[in-house]
């Protein structure tokens, strides 16, 4: 699929433009200059051709860590984009800044197309000629908040992209969840080789869910980077709040979630949050055990404190990574795929009834209140994840230790062991 990338200094409605153009607030917005920081992906249609857009982040000719990191990385995609939207703000006018961008862009200059935005009255339309000394040909005044001029931009922007096979990504989505600064950039990084993803000691420095498409053993993966989830209390309304809303978010996008862990601090009361959120979302799971080169801890007694303190993710793969060395990566995929084929577990609704008589010569589900515990007939009515439907007498019967009882075996006999599996009770008149 042919791309679009979008780039320009700081706070000139980069992400603004990003949203309007894939249709989504995919893309934070907030008036603080330098919000968007990694690469971030949507996909575009306009008079039936699709295409990526690329939200990058602001460009500066001078500053720290994170602007260089954004800059090194803008750099390293614009060979790449088939067509390059070079954004300014036509109310603030021309800037050095804009033209430190320019002067980066002009190896490329051919397939450059110069916004204006900001122009949202007949006052501001004079406004952009001065942006004519950067250079660059065809000029396109806008307002992305207000959708102004966004068609002018967008067929010229089709005209442009070559034709060609169209994809979207697709793949095993894997998202790497947890506390700020434990690693999941990096380990992304370590996975791909390269830097995909900023990685910077600074907590919080992910604030975008990133998308990555990536291939091992055959299999096709999407990776997702997301923001550290912090405690509820301490997330201010804004950028942070909305970082969080999209790391959830990602929890219900995904076919895998790797709850990263940072081995140095151990098990801590917001890992089991973020661990009971992929448990009640019955998310695949795959536990990252991460700077595992901080810890001289044996190996087993490692994994044995993990399960202790997630004893609810009993079914989720244990694996422990050293981003920064490059170490379990492998292993790390490996337990994914193990984790995807249970996932994806079916049975016919014969089968399914068989284990359920077996489940019930073992151990029949005790009376309540007197009353007895019946079961009709069972099938699995999905899979990712397997889900099993039971309809009995009353739901409301069920005693809470025989359903996990229920469940452990079910999954014993389904052949379950990396993935959860979901159980649903239904009575009888729900299904006449």
């Amino acid at each position: 699929m042919a791309n679009v990338l979008i780039v320009g200094r700081p706070n000139v409605g980069k992400s603004t433009l990003f949203n309007r153009l894939v249709k989504k607030r995919k893309s934070i917005v907030h008036d603080l200059p330098g919000v968007t920081r990694d690469v971030v992906e949507g996909v575009a249609n306009w008079r039936g051709k699709s295409f990526t857009v690329a939200d990058t982040g602001g460009i500066l000719e001078d500053g720290d860590f994170i602007s260089e990191s954004i800059k090194k990385q803008v750099r390293r995609v614009l060979s790449k984009a088939n067509l390059i939207v070079f954004l300014v703000d036509g109310r603030e006018g021309l800037t050095a800044g804009d033209q430190y961008v320019a002067e980066l862009l002009y190896p490329y200059k051919d397939k450059v197309l110069l916004a204006v935005n900001k122009i949202d009255n007949q006052r501001l339309q004079d406004r952009i000629y001065e942006f004519y000394a950067l250079g660059f040909e065809r000029v396109f005044p806008i307002s992305a908040q207000h959708g102004i001029g966004i068609g002018e931009l967008l067929d010229a922007v089709v005209s442009m992209l070559p034709e060609g096979e169209e994809k979207t990504l697709e793949g095993i989505r894997i998202s790497f969840l947890g506390r700020p600064n434990v690693g999941k950039s990096s380990l992304i990084n370590a996975i791909l080789k390269e830097e995909r993803v900023i990685v910077s000691p600074v907590p919080g420095t992910t604030r975008d869910s990133v998308e990555v498409p990536f291939s091992f053993e055959g299999h096709d993966f999407v990776l997702i980077d997301t923001a550290g989830i912090r405690r509820r209390s301490k997330v201010e309304y804004g950028i942070e709040f909305f970082s969080v809303s999209r790391s959830i978010r990602a929890v219900e996008l995904s076919d895998i979630c790797c709850l990263v862990i940072d081995l140095s601090e151990g098990v801590v009361e917001q890992d089991k949050k973020i661990g009971g959120l992929i448990e009640r979302r019955h998310r695949g799971c795959v536990i990252v055990g991460n700077k595992r080169d901080l810890i001289r801890a044996d190996k087993k007694e490692l994994e044995r404190y993990i399960r202790k303190e997630l004893y609810f993710l009993d079914y989720a793969p244990v694996v422990l990574t050293s981003a920064v060395k490059g170490e379990g990566v492998q292993e790390l995929l490996k337990a994914c795929l193990l984790v995807w084929k249970d996932y994806n577990v079916q049975h016919k609704t014969s089968f399914i009834n068989r284990v359920i008589e077996k489940i019930l010569k073992e151990k029949r589900p005790p009376s309540k209140g007197g009353k007895e515990v019946k079961i009709y007939y069972a099938f699995q009515e999905s899979t990712a994840p397997p889900t099993v439907v039971v309809f009995t007498n009353d739901p409301e019967l069920w005693r809470a230790e025989y359903k996990r009882f229920f469940e452990r075996k079910l999954r014993e006999y389904m052949g379950i062991k990396y993935a959860p599996l979901r159980l649903i009770l239904k009575g009888r008149e729900e299904n006449e």
